[in-house]
């Protein structure tokens, strides 16, 4: 059932506007009933954790993804059968003994590109970067409080860092570092970190480049979204925003 779910939800013009949520409701619904687990195969996998984070669900993308009950990614390297060092064939790759399938499989590998496009936030488009790390929320951070990755690209090497980590920031704030390939230039999109938020400051390199009593235009506030967004070329920077 999820597979069909997320397939028609993620191939264009298949599902009608006015019944999307719907169907979406009725994958959640599937997800809930098993658990908060998956049944999804190689094509659907591929498609399911882009779609929760793009529809509001990060959070649960981000449950399924560090579950170590079966069926799941964790489970595989969690398991009383065989701890695995690599990606299996099969979800259910334990239970089947010393005759499962490969053990080195790339099946279900395609979660690492959600990795890049929507955990570290990394969109290449054809005249700049974007980057907009999807933000999980205050009460489930501890899943994920702090990303470093780097990706080789076209343009030269793109590296994003940040932390929540109230060890290392403040709370209710995230700090982000970014590099920019030379002759590149990138929007970067910083997304609330609660429900309602708004955003107070935006500093770099210490600097406050933004605030509630001067908004300046070098930053842009979307008063509906939350969002916030700067436009940068290359080079190194340093952003701490503050929410409240």
């Amino acid at each position: 059932m999820q597979a069909a779910q997320v397939l028609a939800l993620a191939l264009p013009n298949v599902v009608p506007v006015n019944v999307r949520n719907g169907v979406l409701q009725h994958l959640l619904q599937d997800i809930q009933a098993k658990g908060n687990h998956v049944s999804t195969g190689i094509v659907s996998t591929a498609q399911l954790y882009p779609l929760l984070s793009d529809n509001g669900h990060h959070d649960l993308a981000m449950e399924l993804i560090t579950s170590i009950t079966y069926p799941s990614y964790g489970f595989m390297f969690n398991n009383p059968y065989e701890n695995a060092t690599t990606i299996w064939e099969l979800w259910n790759a334990p239970f089947e003994g010393p005759s499962m399938n490969s053990r080195n499989h790339h099946m279900f590998a395609s979660v690492g590109a959600w990795f890049y496009s929507h955990l570290a936030g990394i969109d290449l488009q054809s005249d700049l970067i974007v980057i907009r790390p999807r933000m999980i929320s205050e009460e489930k951070k501890h899943l994920l409080s702090k990303i470093d990755c780097q990706l080789s690209t076209l343009y030269g090497l793109v590296h994003i860092s940040y932390t929540r980590d109230e060890h290392d920031t403040f709370a209710n704030s995230i700090l982000l570092r970014i590099t920019i390939p030379a002759n590149a230039e990138a929007k970067v999109v910083f997304e609330p970190l609660f429900p309602d938020a708004k955003c107070v400051t935006v500093t770099e390199g210490n600097e406050v480049i933004w605030s509630v009593a001067d908004k300046r235009n070098s930053v842009i506030e979307d008063p509906q979204t939350g969002l916030m967004t700067v436009h940068i070329g290359s080079g190194s920077y340093e952003y701490q925003v503050f929410w409240k």
